[in-house]
């Protein structure tokens, strides 16, 4: 299942000021700074207007206290010429900015480490750990073979799972779970009316 990648670059202040300055002196020939925005004036934006992919606005937010999370990512692509873009349209356009402007960033400027792009396909271990993937393969097993009533042992499993999360310290939020049970090609909507009784 494909997922949208995800880039971020990490530092301190000093190297995020800079970043949110300088980003631009690295631009190459199919990039360019938009004009500004005041509305948009605490983003660091980059349009895509070359031939290998639609064009496109790639934005990083970078406002007034992000700096305190030490990192900053791109948070959005958003299409010029249409109305939206695909997951690999998407993720086409991130890699274009990756290899013409991050990474370029990223090895002239020390202050910062570029850190991305993830994959571009979607893997359960990314966000839960294999002790915890085993435990919700047993519920999801149990209930794909059941006929559609709950079953004492499958509440049992379930809290299992979320309870193995938990001491792994790997919570995460209602999204990714679908994204899980539909990669492990889970009967999803017989799973989510089933876990909706036990979060009760």
């Amino acid at each position: 299942m494909h997922v949208y990648k995800e880039l971020s670059f990490v530092g301190n202040k000093p190297g995020l000021d800079s970043l949110a300055k300088n980003i631009y002196t690295v631009f190459p020939m199919n990039w360019i700074k938009p004009e500004r925005n005041q509305m948009l004036k605490d983003y660091i934006l980059a349009d895509y207007v070359g031939n290998q992919a639609p064009h496109a606005e790639v934005s990083i937010y970078y406002g007034k206290d992000t700096w305190r999370d030490g990192y900053v990512k791109v948070c959005n692509i958003v299409p010029l010429q249409k109305n939206q873009l695909t997951i690999e349209e998407y993720n086409q356009l991130l890699d274009l900015f990756y290899n013409d402007i991050a990474k370029v960033y990223g090895q002239t400027h020390d202050d910062i480490k570029v850190v991305g792009p993830s994959s571009g396909r979607f893997n359960p271990l990314d966000y839960i750990s294999e002790s915890a993937l085993n435990k919700l393969t047993l519920f999801c097993n149990a209930a794909n073979k059941s006929t559609g009533s709950s079953h004492p042992c499958d509440e049992e499993r379930w809290f299992d799972f979320i309870c193995q999360t938990v001491d792994d310290g790997r919570v995460f939020d209602y999204d990714i779970l679908i994204h899980i049970l539909v990669a492990m090609q889970c009967r999803t909507m017989v799973l989510i009316q089933r876990i909706s009784m036990f979060v009760r």
